[in-house]
């Protein structure tokens, strides 16, 4: 008896239904027939003859356009690549996302299964052999945070774990994992960047009884197939990744732990534009499991659910193993005439190495200088494909583009003017490497930017060199400031923060604080106390008084009632739409159409806002345009985005544009 599937077509957008003779399951993969080609699905729904009679059958029998149904050719899988579980994660995304059901599933799958290959483990990774207890007992605090958490096994139950900057959530986590093992169920840990997998990855390897994998980019593509395969037959506890491992199928879950939840890399900002820390309270209702996000700045979004009690705030107060808080102080830069660096944080930096100590320095921007420039008549070295001016590289002696790659040699006339007189202004790590390295002639100088760990394993090396403890000056940029613990740093100095108040992102003093926490948070990890150096040219801002004193959550809380007066999120819920083309006036007029639409529907509880240029209007030659979409009401705002997307054939120029939906945008 032939059944009616439907298929999610992994290289499109739509989904089909094919005739079936064979046993099938939903969430099997299925290689069907399309066109002239043959295609690789995924079973999402059946229907069976018997709950039609034969006319209705027959009308089954066709798809919407009323063509005849075509048979599946091959079922690829006895069991479901796709368990109940998952595939309604990834329905619910799809839905909430407002991106189609067939994207999503490609965006989330190994692309040897996309390709059809088998479900096969091709290398089992090896149990951990030696184990290593740690020389202290837990905290007070931590004891009491794991108690808490381990109450909450097998419910849902989200935990907001606010923890100073080493206060030791990683030992916590750690507690609550093995607890999990002990129960025989797996574990999933996110967290924010790449160059943290391998330093955790062994830390737990070195402190848990069980098999962890890993899950990121930087993986070869049979390492990615043999990692999920272990996450959904049971084989490894721990499931250790970053955002996309969000998606991964596990078959006995216990417990989500999402590690520096604040961090914006949680959410994907091309094509499936997802929060992996939004999906993790939904996968952790699904399954009935509990969730712990970890932080020191917790983003304000956590601390508005805390203060509504729909999750239970932990705090940890204290530094372990004795350690205290770094003395923050800043440097008035408006009086500074010595460039780059001033006289005062060389003079702190001879200090600390004179006692075998190392010292770390942020700037938050790579190259040489941001800026090429005339002085006669201000001309700027421009990206011609970009809104943006180009970086100089010294090393390499070249201008380049940090957003499309573009690179050029730089001029030597200024092509405007004609003179010899072009300049650089301001400073990268390029630039600060180079200062230091004439003031301290002997002293190993290690600079950490995407520039030099574009080379596999790189970014360990530099970490190795750095763990061992001797003395040095470590440069480096966001990469740096994330969950990393050097025992012998004891000294951070913060160089060119004052870009942070100068964003049109309403976000920007958020992200400012949290940014400033976190690296501060680098220094004086344990006994001997720390100290954070702050340069500015605005010392007298508001922000840094509760810097200095460590008064995060207070500064959150005026942010907060900020927000609340302005109705901006988290008191509202947001959406974007952008459109970009060649043509600038297609993208500007396509949002135009849109907005029309949108207030065609009447929702007036939802505000529409622009069309408005992007804050970087070209950017790889493409002109950049948003539609902003923001209601108190979230169902009312996602009800008018669907019924927008039911209707978006009939705008014009819709072929004409390239366009995308960003729901919950950050930026």
């Amino acid at each position: 008896m032939s059944l009616i599937i439907e298929v999610a077509i992994l290289s499109l957008s739509k989904t089909f239904n094919y005739l079936c003779d064979n046993e099938v399951s939903v969430g099997v993969r299925v290689k069907v027939p399309l066109a002239r080609k043959k295609v690789i699905g995924i079973v999402l729904d059946i229907k069976d003859k018997s709950r039609y009679n034969e006319t209705n059958f027959q009308k089954k029998r066709e798809d919407t356009l009323g063509y005849k149904l075509k048979s599946v050719e091959e079922v690829l899988d006895k069991i479901p690549i796709l368990d109940k579980s998952i595939l309604d994660l990834l329905l619910w995304s799809a839905n909430y996302y407002h991106y189609p059901i067939s994207k999503v599933i490609s965006s989330t799958l190994p692309k040897k299964l996309l390709l059809g290959k088998e479900a096969k483990i091709k290398k089992i990774i090896d149990l951990p052999n030696k184990l290593q207890q740690p020389d202290f007992q837990p905290t007070d605090e931590q004891n009491i945070a794991i108690e808490q958490i381990l109450k909450s096994t097998n419910q849902y139950h989200a935990f907001l774990l606010h923890g100073v900057t080493g206060s030791g959530k990683t030992e916590v986590y750690l507690h609550i994992i093995q607890s999990m093992i002990n129960q025989k169920k797996q574990v999933l840990v996110l967290v924010p960047e790449i160059g943290l997998t391998p330093q955790m990855i062994t830390h737990f390897k070195t402190r848990l009884k069980t098999r962890v994998i890993a899950i990121h980019s930087q993986l070869n593509e049979t390492q990615k197939l043999d990692a999920y395969l272990m996450a959904k037959n049971g084989d490894a506890n721990v499931i250790l990744g970053t955002r996309s491992a969000i998606f991964t199928p596990i078959s006995n879950f216990g417990l989500i732990i999402i590690d520096e939840e604040h961090d914006n890399s949680f959410k994907q900002q091309s094509s499936f534009r997802y929060s992996a820390r939004n999906l993790g309270f939904i996968r952790a209702q699904q399954s009935n499991i509990p969730l712990v996000l970890g932080t020191a700045t917790p983003s304000l979004e956590l601390l508005k659910n805390a203060m509504d009690k729909k999750i239970t705030r932990i705090t940890l107060t204290k530094r372990a193993g004795g350690a205290t808080l770094p003395k923050v102080s800043l440097i008035d830069m408006r009086s500074n005439t010595n460039g780059v660096l001033s006289k005062m944080l060389i003079e702190k930096i001879k200090q600390y190495l004179s006692i075998n100590k190392q010292v770390m320095l942020f700037v938050n921007r790579r190259g040489y200088a941001p800026i090429y420039y005339c002085t006669q008549c201000n001309w700027k070295a421009q990206c011609n494909h970009c809104d943006l001016t180009m970086v100089y590289h010294r090393y390499i002696n070249r201008l380049k583009c940090h957003h499309c790659g573009d690179e050029k040699i730089p001029e030597h006339v200024c092509p405007n003017c004609t003179e010899q007189s072009l300049k650089i202004l301001g400073y990268g790590t390029e630039k600060l490497e180079e200062t230091l390295s004439s003031y301290f002639v002997d002293t190993p100088i290690i600079r950490i930017d995407r520039d030099t760990t574009r080379r596999k394993k790189s970014f360990a090396k530099h970490l190795e060199q750095i763990n061992t403890g001797k003395s040095c000056i470590i440069i480096g940029t966001q990469m740096l400031t994330k969950g990393h613990n050097f025992s012998n740093l004891a000294m951070v100095g913060i160089l060119d923060v004052d870009t942070g108040f100068l964003s049109t992102n309403f976000r920007a003093t958020e992200y400012l604080a949290q940014l400033l926490i976190q690296v501060s948070g680098r220094a004086g990890r344990h006994k001997e106390r720390g100290e954070v150096v702050i340069q500015t040219r605005y010392p007298d801002h508001p922000i840094f008084n509760f810097v200095l004193s460590s008064r995060y959550t207070q500064f959150a809380s005026q942010l907060l009632k900020q927000r609340l007066s302005a109705m901006m999120p988290p008191f509202s819920h947001q959406a974007l739409l952008c459109a970009n083309a060649k043509n600038k006036q297609n993208a500007e007029n396509f949002l135009h159409e849109a907005a029309i639409l949108l207030k065609s529907i009447q929702m007036n509880s939802v505000e529409i806002w622009g069309p408005i240029a992007n804050t970087i209007e070209k950017k790889s030659d493409y002109y950049y345009f948003n539609l902003y979409l923001q209601s108190n009401n979230r169902v009312t705002l996602h009800q008018i985005l669907s019924t927008f997307s039911q209707h978006i054939n009939t705008l014009k120029l819709k072929n004409k544009v390239r366009w995308y939906l960003d729901i919950d945008p950050i930026e």
